[in-house]
């Protein structure tokens, strides 16, 4: 083991000052620039999860506009196929019952036309004619 000697030398002195305030100055400067480092990676994990939140906020609104849309389109489906059986009712309705106008005009046209007994016998005679035919074909 060696032993140190004791610094008496006024210039030794100065230089190991100098060795630590060098080192005390190193020592320093890499403090300060991990101490930017590490507040550069904090604002940066801050700002990925500001960005992330958002990202899921927006996912969610998406998510809830295409469940609405969907449900919008699904009661539209509904609503046409209502009004497409009541539009069905209607015409089925105005075939048997017809409006009361219609029934006028159709009344009129019926007092118009007469049908004689020569008519019928003639009818008669087709039907007959008709009738007889398909059975004898058989």
């Amino acid at each position: 083991m060696t032993q140190e000697k004791p610094v008496t030398d006024k210039e030794e002195l100065s230089s190991i000052g100098r060795d630590e305030a060098w080192f005390h100055n190193v020592k320093r400067t890499v403090e300060e620039y991990q101490e930017l480092g590490l507040e550069s990676a904090r604002r940066n994990r801050t700002y990925v999860d500001r960005i992330t939140a958002n990202a899921e906020n927006h996912s969610e609104e998406l998510r809830q506009l295409s469940v609405q849309s969907l449900q919008n389109s699904v009661e539209t489906a509904n609503m046409i196929g209502k009004q497409a059986v009541a539009h069905r009712d209607i015409a089925i309705d105005h075939e048997w019952n017809l409006e009361p106008s219609q029934g006028a005009a159709e009344a009129v046209v019926l007092r118009s036309v007469t049908i004689d007994d020569a008519s019928l016998k003639a009818i008669g005679a087709v039907v007959a004619a008709a009738v007889a035919e398909s059975l004898g074909n058989k």
